[in-house]
């Protein structure tokens, strides 16, 4: 019996070959689609899942309440370790990391830029970090002790056997030796924080942790098995008013009590990845939104490509109604019947299925090469997955013949054959239903790629409140090129072609900003924290920056000195000055340092358009600097670089010259978003795609029903315009009501997703507009080529039979 219902079902495939390749390829493509995203999902759902003891590792976070909005910091200071462990016996170990930045030299005397974590020796203790030689239980426990990986002991030594040896690394000015006591192996690239050498946070002085609101590090916390988050952060408030209460009395201000201005929470590892702090995150994350986003979609897609199954297998069914009323005149009862139906939708899924895993391997890595992911289809081969898997290609079988199924075989057989029957396959309410409900997926996935695209041209558009054109970033490695510093700038400055030039801790497009607490000389109780960018004297000219009161930064003046101040509107308005009010004012930093006020500047950007624009202080300093930008006239970039790269090496001899474009470093803090826009658009074209298939397929279908009906009506005089008008009239209606309900979803998800944004744009009457039209335009090109043929039939042809 079961080779009965295979049969007929491949002679019935084999007989109308156009529906069953339509059917199969709009699956196959919704599926694949489907798991594409999947593998994207669980992707991004993996972060930091390598780590053995990944639930019970947790970041300790602070909240602190100013201007009435809590504010999630999560770095700490270098006391909280020991304190925890000391104070809550459920915390079994801690670990700090300390990122810094040093200059070494590798074995031809070429200096590099190093970003290093210092770390105590409990990391190996507490996360999934492994060495591939050396001791993990004492590699980092003594101090002037360091580990790299064996691409980094290549860069430096020129050989991966380095156990034992000494590398040089700059520290405050001078070479200092460290023992290279393990290699480190790579790490994964799902991995919430990256690092390719670590050194010992012993190598430090104690002095250097001995502040309770000095926080610059981050702590990580291993907890007991079965212990309760919820209990742990109760605990946490006990060590809140006994050991931070002491130091936070600048806040308490009022009624406010210390746990209304300070909380302290256990933020899971595996959560930061998808949940980043917008403060000091050790790495840029991702965004829990977007699996969301791409979670409905690949739901959307699915959506389309059943309801497209449906519709073409039910149109299908309809013209199979004679044959199921022989079959039961001949005896077969309707559980049969149902099984032929429920096996053919099945075997169509299976293969609709199989074709996509297969697409699935081949265009994973097209895809982790163009979006600069790590996606790997072999974990469709992994258990759960085949049961997801196995269940989708059931649940699509079973819903896509559930109407011929238990419709068609519900007729009484006499009453088909003699022609009573009408199951009205032409125009039936259902398929109509779906194909509207199809086009408004359609229209509001086009509505959002619209409003996506112009909120990213928004961003890449919009003046950040400086000039960021034609300015080139130049990181400094040493403390060489910081104590020359002003013979490279003379030197670059004799070159017409360089306009400015100028030296700073901080550029904007840097994602983490230090922030000092500053308070007004005379009023002691006008308290602020604000961000801090340490710069030189020629920071607003090198940016171009509008000073709307008081001056800027001049060698002129010698008053200005280390620590003279400029403050933002927004750090201005914080204190409840005007702009020039704020000039000649002083600020006194919690150390005692006096800052005087000599200018006010425009609000710029300094960070993302996600965020609004924050008070910030920026100091002058001469001393402190990471990086020299440099302003040149556009035009004959290569000429200018040269020169730069020339001067660098003629007074930096030995010293790696490397630079960026501001414009650039400026994109990549929208790498994410940009991610998100290219995958969103991928995806909602392939559903676009998938739906215009059906739609073509039901195209066929309609006309090939009329095809008697257009016969006559060419006969009688109808015109081959008509006879188009009349064929897509239908599909024009469905499409318009598709819009009607699209709009005010379309509207409602990206205004949700405009939210992520402190600057958007607004979401125009025109993007609807548009959505809509050029969906009706894909869906009539789409009918166009089989409407023109029936128009254009051969009315005799049509009514032959007669």
């Amino acid at each position: 019996m079961f080779t009965n219902f295979i049969k007929i079902a491949v002679r019935n495939f084999t007989k109308h070959k156009l529906y069953t390749v339509i059917n199969v390829s709009g699956l196959a493509i919704g599926f694949f689609a489907c798991l594409m995203i999947l593998l994207w999902i669980q992707y991004e759902l993996s972060y930091d899942s390598f780590h053995s003891k990944a639930d019970r590792i947790y970041r300790i976070e602070r909240e602190i309440l100013r201007d009435n909005l809590y504010s999630r910091w999560p770095i700490t200071g270098g006391m909280y370790k020991q304190a925890l462990i000391d104070d809550i016996p459920e915390i079994e170990n801690a670990v700090r990391f300390w990122r810094k930045e040093f200059s070494i030299k590798d074995h031809n005397n070429l200096v590099h830029r190093q970003q290093v974590y210092a770390v105590d020796n409990s990391i190996f203790e507490i996360f999934g970090f492994c060495l591939e030689a050396g001791d993990m239980r004492t590699a980092l426990t003594k101090p002037m002790t360091v580990v790299l990986t064996r691409e980094k002991a290549v860069t430096y030594f020129g050989t991966d056997q380095v156990l034992g040896k000494t590398l040089f690394i700059e520290w405050d000015g001078k070479p200092v030796g460290f023992e290279v006591t393990g290699i480190l192996r790579e790490l994964p690239a799902n991995a919430h924080m990256h690092f390719d050498m670590l050194i010992s946070i012993s190598s430090y002085p104690k002095e250097s942790f001995n502040q309770w609101r000095s926080n610059y590090l981050y702590t990580y916390v291993l907890v007991n098995k079965n212990t309760s988050r919820e209990d742990l952060e109760n605990k946490l408030k006990t060590f809140v008013e006994k050991r931070l209460e002491p130091y936070y009395g600048d806040l308490l201000v009022g009624q406010l009590g210390i746990h209304d201005v300070l909380k302290m929470h256990l933020f899971p590892l595996r959560d930061i990845h998808l949940h980043p702090s917008e403060n000091w995150e050790i790495e840029a994350g991702g965004n829990i939104v977007s699996v969301y986003i791409f979670s409905s979609i690949a739901v959307l897609i699915l959506v389309v490509a059943c309801i497209n199954f449906m519709n073409l297998s039910t149109a299908g069914a309809g013209r199979r109604i004679k044959e199921i009323s022989l079959r039961k005149t001949l005896g077969a009862d309707k559980a049969q019947l149902r099984y032929q139906f429920f096996m053919e939708s099945l075997l169509l899924s299976a293969v609709s299925i199989l074709i996509a895993i297969d697409l699935a391997a081949l265009f994973t890595p097209v895809f982790n090469r163009i979006f600069n992911e790590n996606l790997s289809s072999s974990i469709l081969s992994q258990g759960q997955n085949i049961l997801i898997l196995t269940v989708i290609t059931l649940v699509v079988g079973i819903i896509a013949g559930f109407y011929p199924a238990f419709y068609l075989t519900k007729f009484n057989p006499t009453d088909v054959l003699k022609g009573t029957i009408y199951t009205g396959t032409g125009k039936s309410v259902f398929r109509r239903n779906m194909m509207i409900i199809q086009f408004v997926i359609s229209i509001t996935l086009l509505t959002a790629m619209f409003t996506i695209y112009k909120q990213m041209d928004f961003i890449k558009t919009r003046s950040p409140g400086y000039d960021k054109e034609n300015v080139v970033i130049i990181p400094i490695r040493s403390s060489r090129v910081t104590q020359n510093y002003n013979a490279f700038r003379n030197a670059l400055l004799l070159n017409s072609r360089v306009i400015s030039v100028c030296a700073s801790a901080d550029v904007p497009s840097d994602r983490i900003y230090g922030n000092t607490g500053f308070t007004d000389s005379e009023d002691h109780t006008n308290f602020a924290s604000l961000i801090n960018i340490f710069t030189d004297y020629d920071f607003m000219d090198t940016y171009k920056m509008e000073v709307v009161a008081g001056r800027s930064f001049s060698r002129e003046f010698s008053s200005d000195t280390n620590w003279t101040m400029m403050l933002n509107e927004s750090a201005v308005k914080k204190f409840g000055w005007t702009n020039r009010q704020a000039v000649g004012k002083k600020l006194v930093h919690r150390d005692n340092i006096i800052s005087p006020i000599v200018g006010v500047v425009k609000n710029f950007n300094f960070k993302s358009v996600h965020t609004e624009i924050e008070p910030l202080a920026i100091l002058l300093s001469t001393s402190y600097i990471s990086a020299v930008s440099v302003r040149i006239a556009p035009g004959n970039f290569d000429e200018t670089r040269r020169y730069i790269e020339r001067t660098w090496h003629r007074i930096f001899s030995g010293e790696n010259f490397d630079f960026s474009f501001l414009d650039e470093r400026l994109n990549r803090l929208y790498e994410n978003d940009l991610k998100t826009q290219n995958i969103f658009f991928l995806f909602s074209f392939l559903s676009l795609f998938v739906a215009c298939l059906g739609l073509f397929g039901l195209s066929v279908f309609i006309a090939s029903e009329r095809t008697k009906e257009i016969g006559i009506r060419k006969v009688l005089g109808a015109s081959t315009e008509k006879i188009i008008l009349l064929l897509s009239k239908e599909f024009i209606t469905w499409i318009l009501i598709a819009n009607i309900a699209a709009w005010p979803v379309a509207w409602f998800m990206m205004n949700r997703w405009l939210q992520n944004f402190a600057y958007r744009i607004d979401i125009s009457w025109w993007m609807f507009l548009l959505a809509g039209g050029l969906a009706l335009i894909i869906a009539l090109l789409t009918v166009s080529v089989q409407t023109i043929r029936s128009a254009l039939s051969n009315p005799v042809k049509a009514l032959r039979y007669e």
